[in-house]
C-alpha cells in the first residue's frame, strides 16, 4: 500500500433506543427525569477499538489517521445531536405527562401539580447539566466545544502523542469520545432546561388566572350563604307576624262565639220561664227555624261541591301533559344551549302556556299584534369579540300543532308548505309566539323539508339554500343488529354555556312597530322509516337590527347604525405605512387578543422593513381594520373600548370594498391556524 494513502476506520454513532417511560410522579410531586432521546452515549465499535490499539499508533505514520478519525467521529456525533433536537420538544412534553399521570383534579391543583412536575425536572436536569460540563471540560482543560471540530481534532492529535501518562492510546482516545459525548449531552440538557422554563412560567401564569377563578368561585359562594341566610331570617319574620295575626283572629272568634253562647243561654231561660203556650210557640219555631238550617246548611254543600268541581276542571284543562320523549332545546353551532331552572314551567310548558294565551285572544282587536314572550337570551361575556352564533331553537312540530298531517313527508318531496296556527319568531333577546292568520297577520305557511341520512356522519342532514347556507344535522345512535326499520335514537349534543335561554313570565305583549317580521322557520321530517317525529325549527339572528342583506357579503347588518353610507373603495392600491400599522393596531387592540390578528401585523411590519412582498390577503386585512376603525369613530365608539357595533362596521366595510365575508380573504393560512390553535388547542 502506498505510503500517503491512509485507510480512516467508520466512525458509526447512532441514538440509543428511548428507554421505558417512568411509572408516574413519586409522593410528594417527586419526579425521576426520564432520559432523552439521546443521553450522549456512545455505541461500541470494534473496527475504532482495534485502531487505536494498534502498534505504533502515536507514530507520524498514523498522524493523519488519528486526526481524520477523531473529525469524523466528533462531526457524526454533532449530526447526531443535531437530528435528536427536533424530537427533543415531544419528547419533554411525553416526560411531563407521564410524571403527571391522569388524575382527576381540579384546574388549578392539576396546573400546581404540574408546575411541581417540571420544577423538579428542571432541577433534576440541571444536576445532570453540570456533570456533563465537568466531563466536557475532562480533556482538554477547556470546553470540548469551545473550537471548531477541525481545530479540535488537532488538539486531540497533540495530546494523543505527548500525554503517555494519561493511559494507552485507546484509553486516550475513549476519554476524549467520553469528554465529547458529555459537550453534546450538555447542549441537549440546556435546550430541554429552556424548554422547561418556559413551561414552569406558562404554568405561573395558568396558576395565578385559577386561583383568580377560584377565590371568586369562593366569594360567590359566601355571598350565596350570605344571602340565603338573610332570606331563611326574613321568612322566620314573616311567619311570626302571621302567627300573631292568626292568633288574634281565633281570639276574636272566640268572643264572638262566647257572646252568641250567653245569648242562647238566656234566651232559654227565657222560653223555661214563659207559659206553656209560650214554649209551644217557641218549640215550633225552633223546630222551623232548625229545618230551615238544614236546608240552608244542604244548599251551602251544594254550592260548595259546585265551585270545587269546577275549580278542579278548570285546573285540570290546564295540566300539561309532556311528552315522553322529544321536548324544545335551542341550539347553536357550538352545541345545545341551556335553559335557566327555576321558573317552575320547562320550556314545552312554556309554550303551551303561551298558546292557551293566543287562543283567548283569537277574534281580538289585538289577536294579530301581539306575541307571547317564552324566553330570554343571556349572553356570556366570555364571548369576547368574535362574532355572536347564530341559534336556532327546536321542537316536536305536535306542540304547535297537535294534528299534524299524515302526509308531510309527500309534503316535503315536493318542497311545499304546510299551515301552521301558531309560529315561533326569535330576534337577538328572546323567542315569543305568534298566532298565523290567512289574511291580515302572519301566513300560516311554514316549510316543510326532508331530511336525508348521511351514512358517512351517522346522522340526518339538510342544507338550507341561505347564503352562506346552513347546515342541519342530527347524529343518531343506531342500536346494535340495526336495519332500515329500527327506529332510530338521537344522541346526546355536547352543551354551549357562551347563551343561556332563562324562562320568563307568560303573558301578552304588543310587536315591534316595525315592517313585517321575517320569520325563518321550517318543519323537518324524517324518512318514514326512521321512526323519528317531525321537527319544527326557527332560526334567529345574534345581531339586534340586522334586517338587511349585504349585496356583496352575504351578512345580515344595520346600515342605518353602521357609520355612515357604504362607498366605491379600492383594495388594491393599498401600501403600507407605520401610521397605518399603529392605527391597526389601536383598533384590534380595543379586543380580545388574536393570533391570528397578530399573524397578519407582524406580515405588515415585515413588509414594511422590506422583508416581506405585500399580498393581496394582507392588503384586503390592512385596508378592512382602517375602514373599520373609521366608522367605529364615526359612529363615537372611543378608541380602545369595544363597543356593541362590530358586525353593522364589519358588514359595511365588506361592502366598502365588495368583498364576501370569508376569513381566507383576510388571513394567510399561517394566521388562520394561529386562531384555530388559539380557540380550540389544536
Amino acid at each position: 500500500m502506498p505510503q500517503n494513502v491512509v485507510t480512516l476506520p467508520p466512525t458509526i454513532v447512532t441514538p440509543d433506543q428511548p428507554l421505558p417511560r417512568p411509572l408516574g410522579p413519586l409522593p410528594g410531586a417527586g419526579v425521576v427525569a426520564r432520559p432523552l432521546r439521546w443521553d450522549g452515549t456512545i455505541p461500541a465499535n470494534h473496527e475504532i477499538d482495534a485502531f487505536f490499539s494498534k502498534r505504533g499508533i502515536r507514530n507520524e505514520h498514523y498522524r493523519m489517521s488519528v486526526i481524520m478519525t477523531a473529525f469524523s467521529t466528533q462531526q457524526s456525533i454533532d449530526q447526531s445531536y443535531i437530528e435528536s433536537l427536533p424530537f427533543l420538544p415531544a419528547d419533554v412534553d411525553a416526560e411531563i405527562s407521564a410524571a403527571v399521570g391522569h388524575y382527576n383534579l381540579p384546574e388549578l391543583e392539576t396546573a400546581k401539580f404540574e408546575k411541581n412536575v417540571v420544577d423538579s425536572l428542571m432541577s433534576q436536569s440541571a444536576a445532570e447539566l453540570a456533570k456533563s460540563n465537568e466531563r466536557a471540560h475532562a480533556f482538554f482543560g477547556r470546553h470540548v466545544l469551545a473550537v471548531e471540530i477541525k481545530k479540535s481534532s488537532v488538539d486531540f492529535l497533540n495530546i494523543f502523542q505527548t500525554r503517555r501518562d494519561l493511559g494507552s492510546p485507546l484509553e486516550v482516545y475513549k476519554s476524549w469520545e467520553a469528554s465529547v459525548a458529555a459537550a453534546y449531552r450538555a447542549k441537549i440538557l440546556e435546550e430541554k432546561i429552556r424548554i422547561l422554563t418556559e413551561r414552569s412560567v406558562s404554568l405561573s401564569q395558568l396558576i395565578a388566572a385559577a386561583q383568580a377563578k377560584e377565590d371568586a368561585r369562593l366569594a360567590a359562594e359566601a355571598e350565596l350563604t350570605r344571602l340565603a341566610v338573610e332570606a331563611a331570617e326574613q321568612a322566620r319574620l314573616a311567619a311570626e307576624v302571621e302567627a300573631q295575626r292568626i292568633a288574634a283572629e281565633t281570639a276574636e272568634h272566640a268572643r264572638v262565639v262566647a257572646e252568641a253562647e250567653a245569648k242562647r243561654v238566656a234566651d232559654e231561660q227565657a222560653l223555661f220561664a214563659a207559659e206553656a203556650e209560650a214554649h209551644r210557640i217557641a218549640a215550633e219555631a225552633a223546630e222551623q227555624a232548625r229545618m230551615e238550617a238544614e236546608a240552608q246548611a244542604q244548599r251551602d254543600a251544594d254550592e260548595h261541591a259546585r265551585v270545587t268541581a269546577e275549580a278542579q276542571a278548570l285546573e285540570a284543562g290546564k295540566t300539561l301533559r309532556l311528552p315522553e320523549a322529544g321536548t324544545p332545546q335551542l341550539g347553536a353551532v357550538a352545541g345545545v344551549i341551556s335553559v335557566t331552572a327555576g321558573s317552575g314551567l320547562f320550556l314545552d310548558a312554556t309554550i303551551q302556556a303561551a298558546i292557551e294565551i293566543l287562543a283567548a285572544l283569537v277574534c281580538t282587536a289585538v289577536s294579530s299584534t301581539t306575541a307571547v314572550g317564552i324566553g330570554t337570551l343571556l349572553y356570556s361575556p366570555s364571548l369576547g369579540n368574535g362574532e355572536l352564533p347564530g341559534r336556532m331553537l327546536d321542537l316536536p312540530a305536535r306542540v304547535l300543532m297537535p294534528d299534524l298531517p299524515d302526509v308531510l313527508n309527500d309534503v316535503a318531496a315536493t318542497g311545499g308548505t304546510v299551515d301552521m296556527p301558531y309560529r315561533i319568531y326569535g330576534d337577538q333577546s328572546k323567542y315569543s309566539v305568534v298566532a298565523t292568520q290567512p289574511e291580515g297577520g302572519f301566513s300560516p305557511k311554514v316549510p316543510v323539508r326532508a331530511l336525508i341520512l348521511d351514512p358517512v356522519t351517522n346522522a340526518y342532514t339538510f342544507t338550507t339554500s341561505d347564503t352562506p347556507p346552513i347546515t342541519l344535522t342530527f347524529p343518531i345512535a343506531a342500536p346494535e343488529n340495526s336495519s332500515t326499520t329500527t327506529v332510530a335514537q338521537p344522541i346526546e349534543t355536547p352543551a354551549y354555556t357562551g347563551i343561556t335561554l332563562e324562562p320568563i313570565e307568560v303573558k301578552a305583549e304588543p310587536l315591534p312597530a316595525t315592517s313585517p317580521l321575517d320569520i325563518r322557520d321550517a318543519i323537518y321530517v324524517y324518512p318514514v322509516n326512521s321512526g323519528l317525529p317531525p321537527v319544527y325549527v326557527v332560526f334567529s339572528s345574534p345581531y339586534e337590527g340586522a334586517t338587511t342583506k349585504g349585496e356583496h357579503s352575504g351578512r345580515m347588518y344595520d346600515p342605518d347604525n353602521a357609520g355612515g353610507p357604504t362607498q366605491n373603495l379600492d383594495w388594491t392600491t393599498a401600501s403600507v405605512t407605520q401610521n397605518g400599522i399603529d392605527l391597526v393596531k389601536l383598533h384590534t387592540g380595543r379586543f380580545e387578543p388574536s393570533d391570528a390578528n397578530a399573524v397578519m401585523i407582524d406580515r405588515l411590519e415585515k413588509i414594511l422593513r422590506s422583508e416581506l412582498s405585500m399580498t393581496d390577503t394582507d392588503k384586503r386585512f390592512y385596508t378592512h381594520e382602517l375602514r373599520e376603525l373609521e366608522r367605529y369613530r364615526a359612529l363615537g365608539v372611543a378608541d380602545g373600548v369595544e363597543g356593541e357595533v362590530w358586525n353593522n362596521a364589519h358588514t359595511a366595510t365588506l361592502e366598502d370594498y365588495k368583498l364576501k365575508d370569508s376569513s381566507e380573504s383576510f388571513y394567510t393560512p399561517e394566521a388562520i391556524t394561529a386562531e384555530n390553535k388559539q380557540v380550540y388547542g389544536e
